[in-house]
């Protein structure tokens, strides 16, 4: 299970300035369609959210070998 303290320490180890969300109660993936069990497993789903609190962006298609380039480059198209 990935708790706050799990990403809290993954944040840190990557130098990540920015907060991740924990959902240790699926409901964030069932409202994204990352699961539609709330038992069962998430897929992995990054859901981009701006400082307006607006979504901008949602990958289902996450692929981890380049997912962070992916990120980089869609904002900064912004």
């Amino acid at each position: 299970m990935q708790d706050a303290e799990t990403h809290r320490r993954f944040a840190e180890r990557y130098g990540l300035n920015f907060p991740l969300l924990v959902d240790t109660d699926r409901t964030l993936s069932l409202l994204f369609g990352a699961t539609d069990q709330p038992d069962g497993m998430s897929s992995r789903t990054t859901v981009a959210i701006d400082k307006a609190g607006t979504i901008v962006k949602i990958d289902k298609q996450v692929n981890a070998a380049v997912h962070g380039k992916d990120l980089i480059d869609f904002f900064d198209a912004m």
